[in-house]
């Protein structure tokens, strides 16, 4: 299995300008116009400062706008009411799909999900929480996936290419350490084929350290921010480069992940679920951008 790269913040397009974004029933990798006439696949960062106060209570208020401009990023829509429009459909069934265990995606931000989804037109009783309901799962035409940003000790990092382990056919062991390369197949399995609308990563309070169960509260940190994007390897790029450079502000040398997260290159090469490569991700920042911790 070859190794998992390391990225620095100018392998990394910063580019405000928002193309049309190929938004279809399928996940792929959605495009933005960026410099050189290259399509690339688009992430949205957007942060808040106060988005958790001292105590680290959400302030829901803030999430929502974080919300509103996260999804007029990603969709290049004026009102998020347009751009959820563009994402979901009336006639849809709409899976949430949130992580549930040890740095589980942040209720308020599930809430305010479901809430934008019935504003798009699609009835309750269309819009459910699915994670480890893969008989559910299975009947939506849609997902969301919400995970929160987190390593694990079993998979290297455990945020949006792991967030579908639950559907697979398989045992999880089988995507354990040097397995976890095989997370992508289940991207591919019919549970969850081409039914992904929305990566949406919760990055208010990630874990950059820690035991499978019970990490200490030292190796988590108010990072305040949501991280989008239609394209899910690029997506998870991100979300690893910010992990990787937390680790390494911890410890003062770079501090590598055990197992290496090789399902970020293998969802990327073998699994054709989108681009593990930098130099074709177009990622806009928004809002508050004091140790955006985007070089490693």
């Amino acid at each position: 299995m070859s190794d998992y790269r390391h990225v620095t913040r100018r392998d990394f397009v910063r580019d405000g300008t928002l193309g049309a974004l190929a938004l279809g029933a399928g996940l792929t990798a959605a495009a933005s116009a960026a410099p050189g006439g290259r399509d690339k696949s688009l992430v949205a960062l957007v942060r808040d400062e106060k988005a958790l106060d001292a105590a680290n209570a959400v302030d829901k208020a803030i999430l929502k706008k974080m919300l509103d401009e996260t999804i007029k990023s990603v969709t290049g829509e004026s009102s998020a009411a347009a751009g959820w429009k563009k994402i979901i459909k009336p006639d849809d069934v709409v899976g949430l799909v949130p992580t549930t265990a040890v740095n589980p995606t942040h209720p308020e931000l599930v809430e305010a999900v479901r809430e934008a989804v019935l504003e798009a037109g699609v009835a309750a009783d269309r819009v459910q929480d699915v994670q480890r309901k893969k008989d559910l799962a299975a009947k939506c035409t849609a997902l969301v996936s919400m995970p929160a940003l987190k390593v694990h000790q079993l998979t290297g990092l455990g945020t949006v290419i792991k967030n579908y382990i639950m559907f697979s056919d398989n045992e999880r062991s089988s995507y354990h350490m040097e397995n976890n390369g095989n997370l992508g197949e289940v991207w591919n399995m019919p549970t969850a084929k081409g039914k992904t609308r929305l990566v949406l990563v919760d990055t208010l309070r990630p874990l950059f350290h820690g035991a499978e169960r019970r990490p200490s509260p030292q190796y988590f940190w108010n990072y305040n921010g949501l991280l989008a994007s239609t394209d899910p390897v690029a997506a998870e790029t991100i979300g690893l480069t910010i992990i990787m450079a937390k680790r390494k502000e911890f410890k003062g040398e770079t501090w590598e992940l055990t197992p290496p997260p090789f399902c970020v290159e293998a969802a990327d090469k073998k699994y054709k679920l989108g681009t593990s490569d930098p130099n074709k991700i177009a990622l806009k920042v928004s809002g508050w951008e004091k140790d955006l911790l985007l070089s490693t």
